[in-house]
């Protein structure tokens, strides 16, 4: 039977396979000219922003509220995804450099994601309870995931930094 420690390393493997075509087909859509966007997705932007009324993928550049968003975007675009094919490989071949690194994404993701779930649920975004809880459940998953994983990884590096409770408190 797999260990917790394995189980976790398949969700985290799970998390950056499905987060690299979302990256590519959804995330980075509000950074392009609608010209270069295939109308699939031109369309599965107009229902994440109009059905679910996601505030912050909508395509318009006169838009000058979501630049704080859009610089986030512009990270997981040039920073992000090039490290997703880094996590999945150290992930699937289980490189015991994969704690550190999974470390820093996590406390790096975990920050970035609370503004923006404060945004969608504290925000001044006209929207009904309903429809900031079923925004909120679409996002907090990008939230819990990299945090776990940073808790995790935190206990890894200690772990063999030789940070124990026992070795603590010997000095």
């Amino acid at each position: 039977m797999p260990t917790l420690r394995q189980r976790l390393d398949t969700v985290f493997l799970g998390y950056f396979i499905s987060h690299i075509p979302i990256t590519i087909a959804v995330d980075v859509l509000p950074l392009l000219p609608t010209e270069i966007i295939p109308q699939p997705l031109l369309s599965l932007n107009r229902f994440l922003t109009t059905t679910i009324g996601d505030p912050f993928m909508v395509i318009d550049r006169t838009r000058t509220d979501l630049v704080w968003f859009r610089s986030l975007l512009t990270c997981e675009l040039f920073v992000q995804l090039p490290f997703f094919f880094y996590a999945v490989w150290m992930l699937w071949t289980g490189s015991s450099r994969r704690h550190l690194w999974l470390l820093m994404y996590g406390v790096h993701v975990s920050t970035t994601m609370t503004p923006v779930l404060g945004m969608l649920m504290f925000g001044d975004v006209n929207r009904s309870c309903d429809e900031r809880m079923a925004l909120g459940a679409m996002y907090l998953p990008y939230l819990l995931i990299p945090l776990a994983m940073a808790a995790v990884s935190f206990t890894e590096c200690s772990r063999m930094l030789g940070f124990t409770a026992d070795k603590r408190k010997k000095d």
